[in-house]
């Protein structure tokens, strides 16, 4: 890897685990019943057998333990992934992006260091030429960084913290552009598909239009623990830089990290590098006339016949 992501210590890994109420020993436990519970849900897509440890083990931790709740939000995820016309725009975004177009016109990284028990990631246009602005393809590569960090990075319970620089956005050629139900979609894929915790959502440099917007199309379709969370700030980067330690900060931002830029390029090579997995296991789809339960999903025990877990008792 062309720069070193540092993940939480043995240690803080232990600490952030009893946190959610996990030994490794039950982790461990519970991996092996959710992938003999997802080899019974045929109606999901083939690639659910392939899918890492790593993947897995960040749906229980970010359940908190709830082997049911991961199912739940498991089967969520691949649903989704069928019935959102965001999720059907992927082969046309991969080939954007191998062919480098719409690539340089935003950036969104997550930082390779960690502060504390929590991961920073930013998101801001690169290139205000209007033209150029695809409001699906802007948030479909941020989607895009999520599904392989989700595989490739296990937080152990780790949150994070999302900065949306919105400096250089105009209400007639960008905000005009928004649709309404791709917000509900990508709202819906960060907080209801996702194990993600969040602890924060900033979005600094917001003109007063962009501050109606949010208010208007964002807030009302996430969950009610996280609004307060979300903060609308009128100035830059400055009124939250005493919030974050300059060592885990980008070099655009007065940080010792890579620039947005350089870790923009690392992620795009990243993403081209697994281009063949976008095009196949992320393109794979649910078959609803295999799905084995047909209850009411709002059951607590819905999709998950015989699968009571199995507690382990250090």
């Amino acid at each position: 890897m062309l720069y070193e992501y540092e993940g939480p210590t043995e240690e803080q890994k232990d600490a952030m685990l009893e946190e959610v109420g996990y030994s490794r020993k039950q982790l461990d436990s519970d991996l092996e019943q959710l992938k003999e519970w997802l080899k019974l849900q045929l109606h999901l897509p083939a690639c659910r057998l392939n899918e890492s440890d790593t993947f897995l083990k960040n749906y229980l931790i970010g359940c908190k333990g709830s082997l049911e709740k991961a199912k739940r939000k498991l089967d969520f995820y691949y649903t989704f992934r069928r019935v959102v016309p965001i999720y059907q725009s992927i082969n046309k975004i991969i080939r954007r992006i191998l062919l480098s177009l719409f690539v340089h016109f935003r950036h969104f990284t997550s930082l390779p260091k960690m502060m504390k028990h929590t991961r920073l990631c930013f998101l801001k246009l690169a290139d205000h030429d209007q033209e150029k602005f695809d409001f699906i393809s802007y948030f479909r590569y941020m989607m895009d960084g999520c599904e392989l960090g989700l595989r490739h990075e296990e937080s152990c319970g780790a949150k994070f913290c999302l900065v949306f620089d919105a400096k250089g956005i105009s209400l007639s050629h960008h905000i005009a552009k928004v649709k309404p139900l791709v917000v509900k979609d990508i709202i819906y894929f960060l907080v209801r598909a996702t194990p993600y915790r969040f602890s924060a959502m900033y979005f600094i440099n917001a003109p007063q239009f962009l501050v109606t917007t949010i208010n208007n199309l964002a807030i009302p379709f996430m969950p009610k623990k996280m609004k307060p969370r979300v903060h609308i700030i009128a100035n830059g980067f400055e009124e939250l830089s005493q919030l974050f330690d300059k060592s885990v900060l980008p070099k655009d931002y007065g940080g010792d990290q890579p620039s947005m830029m350089e870790l923009s390029d690392y992620w795009r090579d990243y993403k081209v590098e697994h281009r063949e997995w976008f095009l196949n296991e992320l393109s794979e789809r649910c078959d609803e006339s295999k799905r084995i339960v047909t209850e009411d999903p709002t059951n607590p025990y819905f999709g998950m016949p015989g699968s009571l877990k199995k507690l382990i008792v250090d």
